[in-house]
């Protein structure tokens, strides 16, 4: 097999397991996001991590691994909702965005505190 061979075949590799992944957003969707939108994301984010900055600082691989997962499925749901024909593109996607990720990650959270009782 050759040099070039190999290399393509990892590349392709790599890229089915990133798509099949839930915790990773989409590169190529997010390039076509503007600037603002990406800043929406970002102080969405930013607001979710500071309220519940005590759980990060309990378990922080889980939060980090949990947010990266909500903050993925936020993104999904939110760039379906911005296709809709009725919709206002980027507005829609911030909307949908700043919706579902706070309410994402309090369920996961609700979920691990159950875990963890039950325990």
């Amino acid at each position: 097999m050759s040099a070039k061979a190999r290399t393509t075949g990892r590349a392709t590799a790599t890229n089915v397991s990133a798509q099949s992944r839930e915790d990773i957003l989409n590169a190529r969707a997010i390039s076509t996001l503007g600037a603002g939108v990406v800043n929406a994301m970002s102080a969405v984010g930013a607001a979710v991590i500071k309220k519940h900055k005590p759980v990060l600082g309990k378990s922080p691989d889980w939060f980090w691994h949990m947010f990266a997962k909500c903050e993925a499925k936020a993104a999904r749901v939110a760039e379906q909702a911005a296709r809709d024909p009725q919709a206002c593109g980027d507005a829609t996607f911030i909307e949908v965005y700043a919706a579902q990720l706070p309410k994402l990650m309090a369920s996961a959270l609700e979920s691990h505190d159950k875990a963890l009782k039950a325990k």
